[in-house]
């Protein structure tokens, strides 16, 4: 999908470049792709430094200043800062049994299926730590969105300087228990926003090893047996260079969505994010949420319309894949029970 005016690429995008090149899996990504949506959003870059990524982002812009006739101008300069970002390396393991293997009688079937369920679990790991990756508690990992849209501001605060401007708390008033939170993430993918990489040389951080035959194992009980093996790894780290592309509405009570009294005004909420979070400059602009919020999500706009007799069309533009104009993938990484969010002090 070409993004106006901009320079995009994503996985799909890296796999039709380098067609034919033996080093780069096609099918791997391809059924990597099938598996998780996001895949088909996600902006992705080479790091420059290794494993990881150096990378500015722009924190001040420079004076302007009016000037007449014969009056000069002086020099002046943005603020930046540098900060490094380090990728994070999933692995998995394929093992099958070599009498088992040999003896059947379509191995390909067989070797494919066990490839699409280890390549389905490297996914979903990989899916979780770009939302929940967390390196202070899991270093192996790298930070994923959480981390960057932690905290929200109070609702009469205007300081949009700040990556918690962009996080909206939809806790109700009368909500007694915090142990089934949700969150709907409103991303901005570009080379300029935000964007995955992966490392120096690894064309796409993906890589399947040899497939190994006859390799001597050690059951539970101490015997031993050949099995056929293959490794499946993924080096994949995010960056955030500019966090005004991004939002997040959090606190969502997974068992209060539908209810019609004591609750903010969710579909507000949504609209206000998408409002304050911007979308210039050609970003691949995308909402990101759990099948029972997207099912959510659609009550509360039936609810709209037919309280303001709007047409349905006029929210969204193709249902259920957009929401105000945005795409929308489900994404089951988000079914996850999460901490609350709490108000910057």
């Amino acid at each position: 999908m070409a993004t106006r005016g901009s320079y995009v690429y994503t996985y799909r995008d890296l796999m039709a470049g380098l067609k034919g090149n033996k080093t780069f899996d096609h099918e791997i990504v391809d059924m990597l792709i099938q598996m998780n949506p996001m895949l088909d959003d996600m902006v992705i870059a080479e790091a420059n430094d290794g494993t990881s990524n150096k990378t500015t982002i722009r924190t001040g812009l420079p004076d302007v200043a009016w000037i007449g006739f014969y009056e000069g101008v002086q020099g002046s300069k943005g603020s930046k800062k540098q900060i490094r970002n380090t990728a994070g390396r999933a692995a998995t393991k394929l093992e099958i049994d070599a009498k088992l293997f040999d003896s059947d009688p379509n191995k390909n079937a067989l070797l494919l299926d066990e490839v699409q369920a280890h390549s389905n679990a490297l996914m979903n790991e990989m899916a979780d730590c770009i939302i929940y990756g967390k390196v202070t508690t899991e270093p192996k990992k790298f930070n994923g969105l959480i981390n960057f849209y932690s905290k929200y501001q109070a609702n009469s605060s205007t300081d949009d300087t700040v990556s918690s401007h962009y996080v909206f708390n939809a806790k109700s008033a009368t909500q007694a228990s915090t142990a089934a939170l949700r969150s709907i993430f409103l991303v901005g993918w570009s080379q300029m926003s935000i964007r995955c990489f992966y490392p120096q040389g690894t064309m796409g951080g993906i890589q399947r090893g040899p497939f190994k035959k006859y390799v001597d194992v050690t059951d539970t009980d101490g015997g031993t047996y050949e099995v056929h093996r293959q490794y499946l790894e993924w080096q994949l780290g995010l960056d955030v260079r500019d966090y005004r592309y991004g939002g997040r509405m959090c606190n969502l009570q997974a068992d209060e969505m539908f209810d019609t009294s004591g609750v903010p005004d969710y579909w507000e909420i949504l609209r206000r994010m998408t409002t304050r979070v911007r979308d210039d400059g050609g970003v691949r602009q995308v909402f990101y949420m759990d099948k029972l919020t997207w099912e959510a999500v659609t009550v509360w706009a039936s609810r709209k319309t037919a309280e303001n007799a709007i047409k349905y069309g006029d929210l969204n533009e193709r249902i259920p894949h957009k929401l105000f104009g945005v795409n929308v993938r489900i994404a089951d990484s988000l079914n996850t029970n999460e901490d609350e969010v709490s108000q910057v002090s």
